[in-house]
């Protein structure tokens, strides 16, 4: 997927110079993050139209609540695959993805305050037969970019921050996957989408900037809401025109089972590989 791609990018640097930690890490299973799956939005009856502004925040809120949900995430560019993966956004984020591109496996988990990269088995040969690198946390320029991996497809945030948008529209009731739900679109110039992104150092605002402004300077928000207030799909489009054209670059997450209990495990530190070995794999994946 096109911000995996990008986040690996802009890490490679740092595994090229030798950044990355060589040290394992014991696998210990994450926080477990919501409810049973639908659990926090059961029962919620459909509401009366509220208008934009009102609609965003109360789908902010719900989504909030769920705090979990299973995710995919696609681009348009033809030039990543389609991933998917579970996600917790409450307290100390919970991330693990993966996706298929051009043939090779690229997985990326967030557990415990701490990134790791992943490869399938037919990779792995080049890793000496491990799947996972750590990414050291101690170096920003490494580690960020995948931290704003992990907050820019935050729905709550982005909701609240699409909510607060003065070009907030409603385009109109449309069927996604056979489900009813109202779009919403706003822009923002990246920076500005950025800079309101909360609980940032100001490396890893630096990366979020890297990562969100790639492929444009504006970002166009489109939000399927559903009648329960939850989000069902988030598409940011990079432009630099005034409204999206099928030349832009545009990155889309689709929500399902909110709610869901998640665990995410560090890998084992047995499958962790050297850092050599990591530096030569990944730069090979851009």
């Amino acid at each position: 997927m096109r911000i995996v791609r990008i986040a690996a990018t802009l890490a490679v640097p740092a595994l090229l110079a030798g950044s990355l930690a060589a040290c394992g890490s014991s696998a210990k299973p994450a926080a477990a993050t919501g409810t049973k799956p639908g659990g926090a939005a059961a029962g919620v009856p459909a509401l009366p139209d509220l208008g934009p502004k009102a609609e965003l925040i109360a789908a902010a809120a719900v989504m909030q609540k769920a705090a979990s949900a299973d995710i995919t995430l696609s681009s348009n560019d033809g030039s990543a695959g389609s991933g998917s993966g579970v996600y917790g956004w409450s307290g100390l984020q919970a991330l693990d993805l993966a996706e298929q591109e051009s043939g090779k496996t690229i997985k990326f988990r967030l557990v415990d305050g701490g990134s790791y990269l992943g490869v399938g088995d037919s990779q792995a040969a080049e890793l000496s037969g491990k799947h996972w690198v750590k990414l050291d946390s101690a170096d920003s320029q490494l580690a960020d970019p995948f931290t704003a991996l992990a907050v820019l497809i935050n729905p709550a945030d982005e909701l609240t921050i699409g909510s607060q948008s003065s070009t907030l529209t409603k385009v109109g009731a449309e069927k996604l996957g056979g489900t009813d739900t109202q779009h919403y679109r706003s822009s923002a110039q990246a920076a500005d989408l950025v800079a309101k992104l909360p609980n940032l150092t100001d490396a890893q605002r630096k990366a979020a900037l890297a990562v969100a402004s790639d492929g444009g300077a504006t970002v166009i928000s489109d939000f399927w809401v559903d009648a329960k207030h939850q989000l069902v799909q988030l598409t940011e489009t990079n432009t630099d025109g005034a409204s999206p054209s099928s030349s832009d670059s545009s990155t889309t997450v689709k929500y399902a089972d909110l709610g869901v209990k998640i665990t995410v495990t560090a890998p084992a530190a047995s499958d962790l590989a050297a850092p050599a070995d990591a530096a030569k794999l990944l730069s090979s994946l851009n």
